[in-house]
């Protein structure tokens, strides 16, 4: 994996995931809860997330030969379900939740901050269709030991920038606000279009080759 595809799959994926709506949602589910388990809520919630994103990474290849399903059989999945997320996102629509997975934290015992640490905020709030796509993708694709050694450095740092983020979410959506927010969420969705674009056309082109010179 060169410079160039290392780039763009950390870009894709930080782009993705969406770290300032992340921490807007992180701020709602934990908002009835004091600080010392707002604090352990990020800890349990980046740790989800890395482990997620290293189960992609090194059994989504297994996954994808049980299933017999080729590379560029998902990089075309991948592209049209990353292109219906970026437009989402530049349309500003409602795309990491659907209204089951919506869940109020009122009232809710503190017992349970584990679990909401998890769902919504973890999955799908921040690591959701697009984000397990891109990664399988990538680990699907460049299959040497230095490039799963990359790419597994590049979810681990991912999941770190999402603790940083969760630590810091009550200050990000005081200091950025709903317009900053939308301004922020629809450059992200222009990269992740661009993003699903390339996956769809290699997709494509390895499932009918005859089209693509």
């Amino acid at each position: 994996m060169d410079l160039q595809a290392t780039l763009l799959f950390s870009t894709a994926l930080l782009a993705i995931v969406n770290p300032l709506a992340s921490a807007v949602l992180f701020v709602t589910t934990s908002a009835t809860f004091h600080a010392a388990v707002r604090r352990r809520m990020a800890n349990q919630s980046a740790v989800a997330i890395a482990l997620i994103l290293l189960a992609c990474i090194w059994a989504g290849r297994l996954l994808l030969f049980v299933l017999g399903i080729s590379v560029p059989m998902l990089q075309a999945a991948g592209g049209l379900i990353l292109l219906i997320t970026g437009l989402r996102m530049v349309l500003l629509e409602e795309s990491k939740l659907t209204d089951a997975e919506k869940v109020s934290v009122e009232d809710v015992p503190e017992s349970q901050w584990k679990a909401l640490a998890v769902v919504p905020v973890a999955i799908p709030g921040t690591v959701g269709a697009g984000t397990i796509t891109t990664v399988v993708v990538q680990a699907s694709t460049y299959t040497g030991w230095l490039d799963l050694a990359i790419i597994t450095l590049i979810g681990l740092v991912t999941a770190l920038i999402m603790w940083i983020t969760f630590r810091s979410a009550g200050l990000i959506a005081e200091r950025l606000g709903p317009i900053g927010l939308n301004i922020v969420t629809r450059v992200m969705g222009i990269l992740v279009t661009a993003t699903a674009f390339g996956l769809l056309s290699r997709g494509v082109g390895g499932m009918l080759p005859g089209l693509v010179k």
